[in-house]
């Protein structure tokens, strides 16, 4: 079985960290990537068996790169590996296409299984966070963001962390005039009419964190 694998996060010791643990485990990492944008552009030259890829980066963030990567090819293996431990991060990572998600506080031992268990094809979710995402469908707890598309969300998230319409049309690589009428949208499926209204529902539901 090959076992490659591309290392997706903008933090340089934590890619060091992943790779040497991963050398442990038989496994090859075979490029490593700061950002969405050069994931997608390694994914491409070396078609690694798994990336294994963060939310949080500058540019293009995780769930943009995860559904271009999968656009390209729907065979693509795709682990996020974030710090979010919130349900609607992992909802999204899966309903994207994900085949797995891990919380970087999670147990290394879990981390492994999780890159065992979808090299050989199957997904993974920890059982903790399974368990309330089958919550969260059942109460629709999320139901308001459930409104939005993949690339509304990824602007909604950009817009709640502060992000300009310039800054987001340029990670995206989609014309101003595009993020703004996303930005419409957004506000009305939403219902909120200010950025404040806004950044205080992305708080509530665990998108961003308050920064009081």
């Amino acid at each position: 079985m090959n076992k490659t694998i591309l290392l997706v996060d903008d933090h340089a010791v934590v890619r060091q960290g992943l790779k040497s643990l991963l050398g442990q485990w038989g496994y090859r990492v075979v490029a490593e990537a700061s950002s969405g944008e050069s994931a997608i552009l390694l994914w491409q030259e070396h078609q690694p068996s798994l990336v294994l890829m963060d939310l949080d980066m500058p540019g293009l963030g995780g769930l943009e790169a995860l559904q271009r990567i999968l656009a390209r090819s729907k065979d693509a293996k795709v682990l996020i590996y974030s710090m979010h431990d919130d349900n609607i991060y992992a909802m999204r990572a899966i309903q994207a296409g994900a085949k797995g998600y891990v919380v970087k506080t999670d147990d290394v031992n879990i981390l492994l299984e999780a890159v065992d268990k979808i090299m050989k094809g199957g997904k993974f979710i920890e059982q903790k966070l399974a368990q309330h995402l089958a919550i969260d469908l059942i109460n629709e707890a999320n139901k308001p963001l459930e409104k939005l598309s993949p690339r509304e969300f990824e602007v909604f998230r950009q817009l709640a962390s502060g992000n300009s319409l310039t800054i987001i049309s340029d990670s995206l690589n989609i014309s101003y005039k595009t993020v703004a009428n996303i930005q419409t949208q957004i506000r009305q499926k939403l219902n909120v009419h200010t950025t404040a209204n806004l950044v205080h529902l992305a708080i509530q539901f665990g998108v961003t964190q308050s920064k009081i």
